[in-house]
């Protein structure tokens, strides 16, 4: 199992082959689509959390994961935040 560093990782990685505008295929880092949103804290710990989700669904998951349970968890805490400061 790779070790947990706190910094960039694979499972925050994904081969973009066929764009949506055409193009080449590129590499898209879930932190640099963060950044280039503005994501307020609470909505990019929602965006990180479902795609760790999908990373572990095609077998690339953060190391010790095994479901979604906790990913799902963060969410749904989350989620409700974005709700409340909306409100």
């Amino acid at each position: 199992m790779p070790k947990l560093t706190g910094g960039s990782a694979d499972y925050y990685k994904v081969n973009v082959d066929m764009p949506t505008s055409g193009g080449e295929a590129y590499m898209a880092e879930c932190n640099d689509i963060i950044e280039a949103l503005g994501m307020e804290y609470d909505v990019a710990n929602v965006f990180k959390a479902a795609w760790r989700v999908a990373a572990l669904r095609q077998g690339y998951g953060k190391p010790g994961q095994d479901d979604a349970v906790y990913d799902g968890e963060k969410i749904v805490f989350f989620g409700q935040r974005i709700i409340e400061r909306a409100k």
